[in-house]
Order: structure tokens, then sequence, then C-alpha cells
């Protein structure tokens, strides 16, 4: 494994990737919480430290950086103080921003608070959803078309926040079928079926239940029939469905393959998939057997867990594997 494992991060590392999706700011607000409050049956947190990272297709956008890959992300943001961190995050980690197009809509923040155990106590969403900005998303799709020619591998992450509409998912798959490139997608539930004929689909066990409309038995023989049911609906390639800290499964080929959950604490499983879908899309993009890309993928994604908040993965963080 080890010689395949420094063959796949140098031809990674050859690759363009674009990353298009819904862009979020995440942050994290960390502290003392032992003290009751007077005013109401609650805690009281004394924050003692604020961290800030960048969530959504940023941080598949990050994840791909780190592991050497050119990357170039395209989405929609505020014209707002939590979009101005977004954009010095993605300058931090020398991802351009000629792809962020900022919007009268607020930034799509996600605050956490954590106190010093590293236990999440909270968390505050900030969003206005909106299918519109008609404008900005034609703005958007010039730009791709522009790109095209530059890019191994496109990789869509939806969180159902306003940018991937039916007509802006069409403009897309056209795009990847007109220039010969494959597509990976990282799904909800809204649009899942509007993603026909792509390469790679990673829903997480949630996601695939709710499109399935059953609940998911976690044994071979029933995921393997689940995944078939899917592929077949979608007629893509591969599926991967994450099964949190039971691991991962895999079906493309004919072929199914599951890698069991890796037995250790878990910090924050919070952009685990959006490590998932990097490696997986990487794997698919240099030809690597799909046993091994199952096993790399399902190797990152517990990785991303061990700290709080989203994490990119390094090339260094493949040495024990």
């Amino acid at each position: 494994m080890k010689k395949e494992l420094d063959i796949f991060l140098k031809e990674i590392q050859k690759k363009t990737a674009i990353v298009i999706g819904d862009i979020m700011l995440d942050s994290y607000l960390i502290g003392d919480a032992s003290r009751n409050s007077p005013e109401a049956p609650v805690k009281i947190m004394n924050v003692t430290q604020k961290k800030y990272k960048i969530g959504g297709a940023g941080n598949v956008a990050c994840n791909l950086r780190k592991l050497g890959v050119n990357t170039l992300l395209f989405g929609l943001i505020g014209r707002d103080k939590k979009g101005d961190e977004v954009i010095s995050i993605l300058k931090k980690n020398k991802i351009s921003i000629a792809g962020i197009i900022k919007t009268s809509n607020p930034t799509t923040s996600k605050t956490r608070l954590i106190n010093e155990s590293n236990k999440q106590l909270l968390r505050i969403d900030e969003e206005v959803i909106n299918y519109e900005n008609l404008n900005e998303k034609e703005k958007l799709i010039k730009i791709i078309t522009e790109k095209i020619n530059l890019t191994d591998i496109i990789i869509i992450q939806d969180y159902n926040k306003g940018l991937l509409d039916e007509e802006f998912i069409k403009k897309i798959l056209l795009l990847g079928k007109e220039n010969n490139t494959p597509i990976m997608v990282d799904p909800k539930e809204l649009n899942f079926f509007k993603y026909q004929k792509v390469k790679l689909i990673k829903p997480n066990l949630l996601e695939a239940e709710k499109v399935l409309n059953k609940k998911i038995t976690i044994n071979n023989t029933e995921l393997k029939k689940d995944l078939q049911k899917i592929k077949r609906k979608l007629k893509c390639d591969f599926i991967i469905i994450t099964l949190g800290k039971k691991g991962l499964c895999m079906y493309g080929d004919n072929t199914f393959y599951r890698v069991k959950g890796i037995k250790d604490e878990i910090i924050d499983v919070t952009g685990a998939g959006d490590t998932v879908i990097c490696l997986a899309s990487l794997g698919l993009c240099v030809n690597l057997k799909m046993k091994k890309i199952a096993k790399l993928a399902n190797y990152a994604g517990f990785l991303s867990c061990l700290n709080i908040g989203t994490n990119s993965i390094k090339i260094k963080d493949f040495e024990n594997l």
C-alpha cells in the first residue's frame, strides 16, 4: 500500500479540480461553561477562544489544496464581515477568489459553542436560503465555462443553501458532458435525483435513507442492494454511502466493498463527508482501484474527526496508513 500511496499522492498533485457549491463560515466559541445563569436554567459560557473555519464547498477546496491539487472554487457569499472572513481564509490557503461572487444575501454561517471538554453545547445557524440570485448564477456559469478546459474533475458540494437549483445543475452537468469531465457529487436529498449520470454520488446514511424512504440495515447484503437501487435510479458510475462510526461502503463496476469504521476517539464529525468526497474523487481521477479508494477515503474521513471543526487533510497525515 505504501508504494501505491506514494504514487497516488504524487499523481494528484498534477491534477486540477473545480469545486462548485454552497460555501459557509464555521465559527467556534470555546470556553468554560461550568457556571449556572441566575437569569434562566442555562449555563454561562466564558469564551476564552474564537476560531473561524470554512465549511461546505470551501472545506472541500481547502482539503484539495492541502493535498497539492490545483483548486478552483465557485460559489456565493454575502457582502458582509462573514463573507470577508471567508475571503481571508481562502487567501491564506492560496485558493483563488475569482470564482467567489458576493450577493445581497448574508453569508451562510454556523456558530458552535464548545466547552473545555470539546463537547458541543449549541449550534446557531444564520442563513437566508434563496434560490434566485439569477444574475450571480449566470456570472458563475460564465466563469466556470471559461475555466472548465483546465480541470480534470468537478466536485459539486450541495448543502441546499440556494446555489444549486435545477437549472444550474443542468448547466453544470452539460458542461461536464461536453468537456468529458467527470463530475462527483456530495448531495442533499432536495436535488438528489437531479444528479443523473455523474461519475460518483456520495450521500451519508441519513440522506440515503431519506431518498430511499426506508431505514437502511447495516449489513453487507442489504447495503449492496440499497447502493444498487440508488445507482440504477441515478445511472451513476459509482456510489459511496458514509456510515458514520461504522465506516463506509462503495459500489461500482459490479463490485461492492465495505470498510468498517476505525475504533478510536472521535472529537467532531463536522466536515468528514467533505474529506471523503475529496479522496474518493481524486482516487477515481487517477484510476485507483475501488478497494484502495474506499480505504483511503475512510481513513481520511476518520482523520478529519480528530479535532474540533473542519480540518484539512495534509499529505503527511497519510504517513501512518
